[in-house]
């Protein structure tokens, strides 16, 4: 793993140790089980980054094309309100 995989492995497995304390509402009682949860934490994270570096490395043609869709849709999506906006703006009340 390079360091961008790493930090993104530790702020994963903070992201997930939060809303898995969050969904159940637990109460540690002293430091061993709290070290297990975020231990579990970090390999759930680090299987999540390993995946997903994994899919990106071999599907990127895939998601540069999904990615100029989605833009070349949100921009046309913006020119057709404005032009909405436009028409509104023209036509007397």
């Amino acid at each position: 793993m390079d360091t961008f995989q790493t930090i993104l492995l530790f702020v994963f497995a903070i992201v997930f140790f939060v809303i898995f304390n969050k969904m159940f509402r637990i109460t540690y009682f002293g430091i061993k089980g709290m070290a297990t949860v975020f231990i579990i934490c970090l390999l759930i994270s680090a299987a999540v980054v390993n995946w997903g570096f994994t899919f990106v490395a071999n599907h990127y043609g895939w998601i540069i094309a999904a990615v100029a869709v989605i833009l070349v849709l949100v921009a046309l999506g913006k020119r057709g309100s404005q032009s909405d906006e436009t028409k509104s703006d023209e036509q007397p009340s």
